[in-house]
């Protein structure tokens, strides 16, 4: 593979030569109420499958990979609805939602086979006020059957401290998630789960603690998204349904920031042409463990 990143009026893609792999959407326009944020949509793996799925007319707040936060503070960073538990159903609750502001990209470029992107976020709260600043490294390389992303990124609390939560949505998810699209996910043909502690299927993986997940197309192909060890709450409980998964590190309870200080996660993700055991994802995973690289 030849990978390499272009800024765009949009944001930036990702290739493999010619070949597009995956699209960065930090200057997208949507309605206030689906929380905007920076996404990538679509995402294939190297062969050409389509991953990912963009504001679905279910959820038109998924955005392929993103991050989404319930509640931050008392504003939405998440998108549509928020789970009133006194009525047992979402609502959409008018001037809750925020905004996660791309401010500008401080590198894109390439070098010795590693496609590299430094972007610098600002977190606004419904009042347009700046609750966080956020730097985000994005990392893209080869590996075997398909290509490796290394996820980074530091959130530092401005204003105030900064409370992250996930009580306002009944599943608790919040995080770094992923929305699939036909025909790799979908309700009537789901991905197929599997994490690092044995467990398959969606419904036994949502709300467990896995180093990490590994979904498999319906109609081929497999991501994966590792937990590192050194984030808060590790190994990370997670969100999984038919066509989504991600991180849930709020599910046990809220996260406080301090103003001035930092929450720093770090991630990685495999896009592969065929689904794999899970040897080569136990291998992977210890690989991550041991990589104590700081990008962000």
């Amino acid at each position: 593979m030849n990978l390499s990143v272009r800024e765009t009026i949009l944001g930036f893609d990702l290739v493999d030569g010619e070949t597009p792999l995956a699209v960065y959407r930090a200057r997208e326009h949507v309605p206030r109420s689906d929380s905007p944020k920076p996404c990538f949509a679509p995402i294939y793996t190297a062969s050409g499958r389509l991953v990912t799925e963009f504001r679905p007319p279910d959820h038109t707040w998924h955005m392929g990979l993103f991050y989404g936060w319930v509640h931050a503070n008392d504003c939405n960073l998440w998108g549509g609805g928020w789970y009133l538990p006194e009525k047992g159903r979402y609502e959409d609750v008018p001037g809750t939602h925020g905004i996660q502001r791309h401010d500008g990209f401080d590198e894109v470029g390439s070098s010795d086979g590693v496609a590299s992107v430094r972007e610098c976020v600002s977190w606004l709260d419904a009042g347009d006020r700046k609750i966080a600043s956020e730097r985000r490294a994005w990392d893209f390389e080869p590996c075997a059957g398909g290509y490796r992303w290394r996820i980074e990124t530091v959130i530092q609390a401005s204003g105030g401290p900064l409370t992250l939560g996930a009580t306002r949505a009944e599943a608790h998810y919040s995080g770094l998630q992923l929305r699939l699209g036909p025909p790799f996910g979908t309700v009537a043909e789901p991905a197929i789960f599997r994490c690092s502690e044995g467990r398959t299927g969606h419904e036994e993986i949502r709300k467990e603690q896995a180093n990490w997940v590994s979904a498999a197309g319906a109609a081929g192909g497999m991501i994966a998204i590792f937990d590192h060890l050194q984030n808060p709450r590790h190994p990370s409980r997670w969100h999984t349904r038919e066509n989504q998964f991600g991180t849930a590190p709020l599910m046990d309870g809220d996260l406080t920031v301090d103003e001035g200080d930092t929450l720093r996660l770090r991630y990685r993700l495999l896009v592969l042409d065929e689904p794999v055991g899970a040897d080569p994802l136990h291998e992977e995973y210890a690989d991550f463990a041991g990589d104590s690289r700081s990008a962000a």
